[in-house]
């Protein structure tokens, strides 16, 4: 019953909340997957040079009070906050009040030694070495002081420059800055400097006490059971890595934003648009806030964010000048996936064809790390740059991936590329209960410097970087 009347409600968004009132492809794309992976709600909007083409809402925002989404339904953004983080970091750059090449220590005198050789343009760029995550306990809450302490205690992954890894801690480390240097939580200072100058009329951020009209729930899948997201303290729901609620009408005003170059210098958007540089030369496809991608001869920005429920997912396409944003408050929806194929409807010139593995490519490491990973019996020594904290945190998850799919059934190489100063390697497996997408980059020393896997739609789906 419930999900009749999701995909009654999805099929109906284009008529009750949006701001394109005939349905189309995109309609029935999206009614589609809402249904197909079980998303209980999401809205979208589509912008062509700044400007809104498109932007409506699909299925609930509320199970229990069956309250539709709209397009100023609000949803939490996880790390897709970032990019205001970074914008808030260079505010203050221009202010004179932040050096990006000054250590966080002049910023933080209580930072832990290892901390020193670290810059806030590390921090922004996920070069700094810190922890992916926090390490707190999500359901305490904790001063800045004290939560910073928590993660300066653990190892660092790498030597501050030397390498990329994304990490929760860097911004979390970046809003410690922030208050330290204006005495205004981060979440105020955008409010202030940047929703309201560019008329994101309901971007705010989280918090759970207060009464916040158009607020959605966050749902997350466990055991075939659909449920209400675990609560958090407010000091989880309040770090600056992406601790916000925003509706699509508002990541519209800020795409016009962005494509107008407004609220910053054109100096400080040179700075956000330029990739990450690390010791060695080289460098990562990663700005302040944005990953960096061209795919197909469209060069694009993108992030994504997941948290207590909800999956966010944007990207700006730089020729066409098309944006596009998926907000859902489902823990198992793919918004990328929507997003991608929204734009590829909206523009077909953005369409990428369907892929085959490489010709005679060897697989055998790939399906020797998915079967151990998928037994907890991975040989830790076969890594390098990954502290013990990061390397336990990301098999334990990826192990919850891999075990409800059964039995392996074929691996395959399907792209290489350089990334950083390490040679990736994309690689996709079939099991029995789904497909997964597993991303080994080897570092110059010959282990494993990083690992991605994540499930996705179809053994020959395009591959993204």
């Amino acid at each position: 019953m419930l999900w009749r009347l999701i995909a009654g409600l999805a099929v109906l968004g284009a008529a009750l909340g949006s701001v394109t009132a005939q349905a189309d492809a995109v309609d029935d794309y999206v009614a589609a997957q809402m249904q197909r992976q079980r998303i209980t709600g999401l809205a979208l909007a589509v912008m062509r040079d700044g400007q809104i083409v498109r932007a409506q809402g699909f299925g609930l925002a509320n199970i229990e009070h069956h309250v539709p989404v709209h397009p100023d339904t609000l949803f939490k953004t996880g790390a897709l906050g970032m990019q205001f983080t970074a914008v808030a970091t260079m505010l203050l750059v221009e202010d004179g009040k932040i050096d990006l090449d000054a250590s966080v220590a002049r910023y933080l005198p209580n930072a832990p030694r290892k901390w020193r050789p670290i810059t806030i343009r590390q921090l922004l760029w996920h070069t700094s070495g810190l922890p992916a995550t926090p390490n707190g306990e999500f359901r305490a809450d904790y001063t800045d002081d004290e939560l910073q302490a928590i993660i300066g205690k653990e190892e660092l992954n790498f030597a501050a420059g030397t390498r990329w890894r994304f990490s929760w801690a860097d911004y979390i480390v970046l809003g410690f800055v922030i208050r330290k240097v204006t005495g205004e939580y981060y979440g105020d200072v955008l409010r202030r400097r940047v929703f309201a100058p560019l008329h994101m009329a309901t971007a705010r951020p989280i918090d759970e006490i207060v009464i916040v009209p158009n607020r959605a729930s966050g749902y997350e899948w466990r055991e075939g059971t659909l449920r209400n997201a675990e609560w958090v303290s407010p000091t989880a729901n309040s770090t600056a890595d992406g601790s916000l609620y925003l509706s699509v009408l508002d990541y519209a005003a800020w795409d016009a934003g962005v494509f107008a170059r407004k609220v910053l210098k054109p100096e400080s958007w040179a700075q956000i648009a330029a990739p990450a540089q690390l010791a060695s030369g080289g460098t990562y496809p990663y700005g302040p806030g944005w990953f960096q991608e061209n795919v197909g001869g469209h060069a694009a920005w993108r992030h994504a964010g997941a948290w207590q429920g909800f999956k966010t997912f944007a990207i700006r396409y730089r020729d066409p000048a098309l944006t596009v944003v998926v907000l859902a408050n489902s823990d198992n929806a793919d918004p990328a996936a929507i997003a991608r194929q929204v734009a590829a409807l909206t523009e077909p010139g953005l369409a990428q064809a369907k892929v085959q593995p490489l010709p005679n490519a060897d697989a055998a490491q790939a399906r020797a790390l998915l079967t151990a990973i998928q037994a907890g019996a991975v040989d830790k020594t076969a890594f390098a740059y990954l502290a013990a904290l990061d390397l336990r945190e990301t098999l334990a998850e990826y192990q919850g991936i891999l075990q409800p799919l059964g039995p392996l059934q074929d691996v395959a190489l399907f792209q290489t590329l350089k990334l950083g100063d390490d040679d990736a390697a994309i690689y996709r497996a079939r099991y029995q209960g789904g497909t997964v997408e597993l991303r080994i980059s080897t570092a110059p020393n010959g282990k494993i410097g990083n690992l991605e896997l994540s499930l996705i739609d179809a053994w020959d789906a395009p591959v993204y970087p």
